[in-house]
């Protein structure tokens, strides 16, 4: 049975539209939508589940769709976009943060060891490659500076010019645009979108390459003594080429678990990832069969993570919500789509920018499955094996709890005394998306929630709550 919700926060209007459609159900939509944290696109499900008892197979009760209001359950999306739907991209922002800042300073009871927090730490940021002239905002102490001035040619092959002394505004269209067009490479910008993670993956795998040279020893000695262990987030620049923030730490040679030996320092890893970053580099051919080299970009900034911040050093907790941050944010960030593209047609008629039309362009020239995210095919948060706990136990722990506070099955498990109880679940898809009145009320259920990450903890919402 689901307990009807309080319809205080819920306007009256939306209310009476819900009672002439599900009669008495409706304190029971309201119920369904309230769980799913105002999800703004649940699926509905009908079924039924069924206890049976571990021991002897014997069924112990049932609960089905069809015999109670309003006759269907509904299942948050679990989308991680912010653009798609906020509610469950706050709940995976939420998830992202407990995951990262488990990697920063441990979490004893998912198994990460405290002492973590002690081995070397650095946040790097690897930026890509200039593939031609762009409109920018840069700011610094004395505030936004212009776009382009002197220092370079005036004008391109082309005759436009490449000097721009504009100071542009935030949220400026024109940030990120190419200064000329025929000048932009947007061929190499979404061959680099779409081999991030190979470089990535060679870059992490030439980084103990670089620490056993700084610290005088062979690959395989320093193997025996330290592991990198890493989390990182693509972030989409105006430009629309990604970037990359990491976290990245030294464990001993079994984990988490023990200490990195061999004088491994916080210092020591940043130089090493500094000049890993300089030398990496991969070799990929381009749709017309033209090689073209992917590196990283000049502009690679590594700095140590410590508990205390006073020396300039990143602070773990800042560090843990930034990541956590981008990891909701999608290619719309960089004039792409927050949806796959089916047809081609679909690059000439959406709303782009100039700029980003001609990289999609060639982004679907080279897979038109990732032409929506500008070349970019990775995830958008990727971890280590090693480093923390992971999503799926995060929410685990969540769907324990709330299995723990469902009434039907307290009252099952208290008849059942010294019997294990096992759900056995059948449920198939009944459609998805909410009326206009059932988006009014997820509205109400999804603008009263506030979560809070500070670096206090007091105001930290645990993974372990429900939505209040």
């Amino acid at each position: 049975m689901v307990p009807p919700a309080s319809p205080s926060l819920v306007e009256p209007a939306s209310l009476t539209v819900l009672s002439r459609r599900y009669g008495a159900g409706a304190p029971a939509v309201v119920e369904l939508i309230r769980r799913t944290g105002g999800c703004t696109s649940p699926i509905r499900l009908q079924g039924e589940s069924v206890a049976v008892s571990a021991g002897t197979g014997a069924v112990l009760a049932r609960q089905s769709t069809r015999s109670q209001a309003p006759g269907f359950l509904l299942v948050a999306c679990g989308n991680r976009r912010e653009s798609r739907c906020p509610p469950c991209s706050e709940r995976y922002r939420r998830d992202a943060y407990f995951l990262v800042a488990a990697g920063l300073a441990g979490d004893e009871a998912r198994g990460v060891s405290a002492s973590v927090g002690s081995h070397p730490l650095v946040f790097a940021t690897f930026t890509a490659p200039s593939f031609g002239a762009v409109h920018r905002r840069v700011v610094d102490g004395s505030g936004v500076r212009p776009c382009r001035p002197g220092g370079q040619p005036e004008s391109c092959e082309h005759g436009l010019s490449l000097r721009c002394l504009e100071r542009h505004a935030q949220g400026d269209p024109r940030i990120g645009a190419a200064l000329c067009p025929d000048c932009y490479n947007y061929e190499a910008a979404a061959l680099w979108n779409a081999n991030l993670g190979a470089l990535w993956r060679r870059t992490i795998t030439y980084l103990p390459r670089e620490l056993a040279a700084l610290g005088g020893l062979s690959v395989a000695v320093l193997r025996s003594q330290v592991r990198v262990a890493y989390a990182k987030v693509a972030e989409f620049q105006a430009r629309g080429a990604v970037h990359v923030h990491a976290v990245i730490r030294l464990d001993g040679p079994n984990g988490p678990d023990t200490a990195p030996a061999g004088g491994a320092t916080a210092q020591r890893l940043a130089e090493a990832v500094a000049r890993t970053a300089a030398r990496v580099s991969i070799t990929v051919a381009g749709p017309n069969g033209r090689e073209l080299i992917v590196r990283w970009g000049e502009q690679v900034d590594v700095r140590p993570i410590a508990r205390n911040a006073s020396r300039g050093d990143a602070d773990g907790t800042a560090v843990a919500g930034y990541l956590a941050k981008y990891a909701t944010k999608d290619a719309g960030a960089g004039g792409g789509l927050d949806r796959r593209i089916r047809v081609k047609g679909v690059i000439e008629r959406a709303e782009l920018s100039d700029h980003a039309r001609a990289l999609m362009r060639s982004a679907w020239t080279l897979s038109p499955r990732w032409a929506h995210t500008l070349g970019f095919r990775g995830h958008f948060l990727t971890k280590a094996r090693r480093y923390s706990v992971t999503f799926a136990a995060l929410r685990g722990v969540r769907a324990q709890f709330r299995a723990q506070a469902d009434p039907w099955l307290t009252q099952i498990r208290a008849k059942a005394i010294g019997d294990q109880v096992v759900i056995r679940r059948s449920f198939h898809y009944a459609g998805s998306r909410l009326s206009p009145a059932e988006r009014a009320v997820a509205a109400s259920f999804g603008a009263s929630v506030t979560w809070r990450v500070s670096s206090g903890g007091k105001d930290r919402w645990h993974p372990d709550r429900p939505s209040p």
